[in-house]
């Protein structure tokens, strides 16, 4: 696998990153077995950079990386992990969270650390409790190789915290949807000014950017059949000057083959290349999906619904435009109390979102639309 050296670092990174927030599942617990298989397949094919976090696969994916990654020698990979700023209530939980995760990760220091998930509202919580002041302190023992944060907001909110403070790096959601639907890339523009590398996050937007309604995908299978709906935007991200790394959450062992095929010999995107995404783009406007990415910060619900399951029904439903599909999907396999009409709108839910999506007002549409296309025979 190709591999970017970051001068910042004074190291190679590989380029493509393993985001453990979508490991293979059982019965909704991690499937040891198979995503140990997937860690080992990637470290034997240069994908040495596991990224995961406190709250992903239920507070269960550090602690499943402390069981994998000693399989290796320690400073032959690069681990990540993040501080649950949400869950600081004062500051001495910085330093309990902390050295839980040094031992659910079996490890004495992190290679790159986050602060989660920043928004206005959790940079109040970040400066209240000297959350950055702990993650210097942090590095200056050795515990911390490289402080940075991932962000979800508007470029304003961006601006003033990255030039506040001395950041090794700093982790958004940066793909070809989003880098003008949502502003994405002002949010690269400014890191770029401040010479601060970025570390990509929802490169295929939750998988959204992997399969599409078939008129979309048609310009790109037109142009190459042989390559994956997925590389494309693999490629387009990596062939952005400022990025260091980045990461896709591989679910199966398909995935993670593609990946590393697309970053073997990486072919950056060319100018009839970009001709044809742009032309993606325009279709894809016209399905209007919910901006969803599936990271469930939103759940648990406490009135049951299924909210990003919810969503992953109705954004396929509009890709596939199949109407049988999705109305059993959606109320066949899927329990009534899960399904959006559960929706009290109580807006809590919405507070969590890093998308910044009107979960209620969109529940209340699908349920709406499902309801449509439900033929009789469904029950």
């Amino acid at each position: 696998m190709d591999k970017k050296y970051i001068a910042n670092f004074n190291a190679s990174l590989p380029r493509l990153g393993y985001g453990c927030m979508r490991l293979p599942v059982n019965d909704s617990k991690i499937d040891f077995d198979a995503a140990k298989k997937l860690i080992h397949y990637a470290y034997e094919h240069g994908l040495n950079y596991f990224d995961t976090a406190y709250n992903y696969h239920g507070e269960e994916s550090e602690t499943f990386l402390g069981k994998v990654l000693p399989d290796f020698k320690r400073e032959s990979y690069f681990l990540t992990s993040k501080l649950p700023v949400w869950k600081v209530k004062e500051e001495a939980d910085a330093e309990r969270l902390f050295n839980e995760q040094l031992k659910k990760c079996n490890t004495e220091y992190f290679d790159f650390y986050l602060l989660h998930s920043l928004s206005k509202k959790s940079i109040e919580t970040v400066e209240k409790f000297n959350l950055y002041d702990f993650i210097v302190k942090k590095k200056a023992e050795g515990k911390i190789k490289n402080i940075g944060f991932s962000f979800h907001d508007s470029n304003e909110v961006l601006q003033k915290f990255a030039a506040a403070h001395k950041w090794d790096f700093a982790q958004l959601q940066i793909n070809y949807w989003d880098w003008e639907e949502n502003d994405a890339k002002s949010l690269y523009d400014t890191l770029e000014k401040l010479n601060i590398p970025c570390f990509v996050m929802e490169p295929v937007r939750g998988g959204f950017l992997a399969s599409f309604a078939p008129n979309a995908m048609k310009h790109f299978t037109d142009y190459n059949k042989e390559a994956s709906i997925a590389s494309w935007a693999l490629r387009w991200v990596a062939s952005l000057p400022n990025v260091a790394i980045i990461l896709s959450g591989m679910s199966n062992m398909e995935q993670l083959k593609d990946n590393i095929k697309t970053f073997t010999d990486l072919k950056p995107i060319n100018g009839k290349e970009q001709k044809i995404i742009d032309n993606v783009i325009k279709d894809l406007r016209k399905i209007k999906p919910v901006p969803c990415t599936g990271c469930r910060y939103c759940m648990d619900c406490q009135y049951g619904v299924d909210i990003p399951g919810v969503f992953e029904i109705y954004n396929d439903y509009k890709k596939s435009e199949n109407k049988i599909i999705a109305a059993k999907q959606y109320f066949t396999f899927m329990d009534e109390k899960e399904q959006g009409s559960n929706c009290q709108k109580c807006g809590e839910c919405m507070t969590k979102c890093p998308q910044h999506i009107s979960i209620p007002d969109e529940l209340e549409k699908i349920h709406a639309e499902m309801l449509e296309i439900r033929p009789v025979t469904v029950q």
